[in-house]
């Protein structure tokens, strides 16, 4: 078996795996287990999740897959989306304003020098005052789902401040509720002012706390816009920087969501065959 080339890339200390399969170079090994493999850490390269690119399907530039560290392919990731545009636009697949094809619709991106945005869709608007309950109390719960992405939102007081061990408590136990039978992710937030949200998210299929969740802060900010305590455009502060997101609402339908933030280049080499065959 071939090394495969492989880049990665962090938006905000989320961490990904891209590689550009327009020739077919994952189709031998199986996708969904190669991922697997190559985003457990210390055995492989390790990761948030699989970015994959491949021919376009639906009439954009190319086409973005998202395969999470489980092997499930799901429909999008709002920050890996930014990292890939940027990745596409140096390695020259699409240009400054690219169209991306997702299992989650199409994504808009636009490609600047310090800053990626993605626009986003609110495919299931914003739920309130959902009563649920975990590790022996109740909690107010809003749902909303973000170009397909189920997100969990909670008002956590002190978000920033709480413990990682209490956030994966309380996130596992939100993701494995029976009122999400497919799972969702947890975003607990802070609400400082009307443009400023302090986010922590527990991530369905990484199962654990990351830096930085895209769809969730888009959720978090669509979610507070919805119940009238933030204005657009929204700083949404996560573990591992800021992001914005910007929307236009009329009631409860929103539209021109966009998020934006930075993404960095870290590394580009070939991932050996024995980083996936252990």
């Amino acid at each position: 078996m071939k090394p495969v080339p492989f880049t990665k890339m962090s938006g905000l200390g989320n961490d990904f795996i891209v590689v550009d399969n327009r020739s077919g170079i994952l189709n031998e090994y199986g996708v969904l287990e190669f991922a697997q493999k190559v985003c457990k850490a210390r055995y492989s390269v390790g990761g948030d999740e699989l970015m994959v690119i491949d021919s376009p399907t639906a009439g954009g530039d190319y086409t973005m897959r998202t395969i999470n560290p489980d092997g499930n392919e799901v429909k999008m990731c709002g920050n890996a989306s930014r990292c890939v545009a940027r990745y596409a636009f140096v390695h020259g697949i699409a240009g400054e304003h690219q169209m991306i094809d997702t299992l989650g619709g199409k994504v808009e991106a636009f490609v600047g020098k310090d800053e990626i945005r993605v626009g986003l869709q609110v495919t299931s608007g914003p739920v309130r005052d959902i009563k649920l309950e975990a590790e022996g109390k109740k909690y107010t719960v809003h749902t909303a789902e973000i170009s397909g992405a189920p997100q969990a939102v909670i008002y956590f007081e002190n978000a920033f401040e709480a413990p990682g061990d209490l956030i994966h408590k309380l996130g596992a136990a939100f993701r494995y509720h029976p009122y999400f039978p497919k799972g969702t992710n947890v975003n607990f937030i802070e609400l400082k002012n009307r443009n400023l949200i302090l986010q922590r998210t527990y991530e369905r299929g990484v199962e654990g706390e990351t830096y930085a969740c895209g769809t969730g802060a888009t959720a978090s900010a669509v979610v507070s816009g919805f119940l009238g305590l933030a204005d657009s455009p929204v700083t949404v502060r996560v573990l591992g920087g800021d992001l914005t997101v910007s929307f236009e609402r009329q009631g409860a339908e929103f539209s021109r969501v966009f998020l934006g933030g930075g993404a960095r280049f870290v590394a580009e080499g070939t991932i050996h065959p024995e980083g996936w065959e252990y």
